[in-house]
């Protein structure tokens, strides 16, 4: 292993796939550096590709010292890594966010991640859906309990997209209908908790379900257990009905 120092910015290049450079991670950076200058050496392969080193760990460094016009310091590994490398690498460091680890899978060519990640990026734009979210509903995995186990594959490589898409974008766009009375309902258990609904309870329409929250809205509030969620969906849905009217749902489904 060596250690150099050099204003060649040019000679630098990011491995395809790793995470995109963050310019909000870029602007504290600036701050920090500014003012202590480059703490950690940023870390290359030792085998060039094109006459270029290849960075593996510190993109966000190399970057604030190019933009800072200062000497980046380097650390040249002893083998190289490749991207899978770099995502287990990150996984283990807890450096990097899901979406990161789950748009790296998806450029090494897991297909699985290839469509979460599509579908993520096109329904993020368009309703501020979460990926975790997103991950349970494509993956079955519905049980709140479960949602760990759910993260942990994300971040293995072993998660499987395993649920119809049609399914899971109807549950979103449904959903999505809440927002303006609740903007993160597509963040927490609201989705896990309808998708659950519309599978295993024919007689439960959520067009009624959002005629009621838009003429309640003080019954339309958050939680952040399942069996609450389940209760305040009951509540909301029978709210001011009568007794022929009146439906009971499984607050256990």
């Amino acid at each position: 292993m060596r250690f150099f120092t050099t204003t060649n910015y040019e000679d630098f290049a990011f491995m395809p796939g790793n995470r995109t450079v963050s310019p909000l991670i870029v602007k504290k950076l600036s701050v920090s550096i500014a003012d202590e200058g480059q703490l950690n050496e940023i870390e290359v392969n030792p085998t060039k590709v094109n006459g270029k080193w290849i960075i593996i760990d510190g993109q966000h460094r190399f970057t604030v010292c190019k933009q800072l016009g200062i000497p980046v310091e380097v650390k040249v590994n002893k083998k190289d890594f490749s991207l899978r490398d770099l995502v287990t690498m990150n996984t283990v460091r807890k450096n990097w966010a899901i979406a990161d680890v789950v748009a790296s899978y998806a450029s090494l060519g897991y297909p699985h991640y290839v469509r979460l990640n599509e579908v993520y990026l096109e329904l993020k734009k368009k309703h501020g859906v979460s990926l975790l979210v997103l991950a349970r509903l494509a993956h079955g995995t519905l049980a709140q309990s479960t949602s760990k186990h759910s993260k942990a594959n994300l971040w293995d490589g072993s998660w499987e997209w395993k649920t119809d898409e049609a399914t899971v974008r109807s549950v979103i766009e449904k959903c999505a209908k809440f927002k303006e009375l609740r903007p993160n309902c597509l963040t927490d258990t609201f989705v896990i908790c309808v998708f659950r609904l519309m599978k295993h309870d024919p007689q439960f329409k959520v067009k009624r379900l959002l005629s009621q929250a838009y003429k309640y809205p003080e019954k339309f509030i958050p939680a952040s257990r399942k069996q609450d969620m389940m209760r305040m969906i009951e509540e909301l849905y029978n709210w001011r009905k009568n007794s022929i009217n009146r439906h009971y749902i499984d607050i256990n489904l």
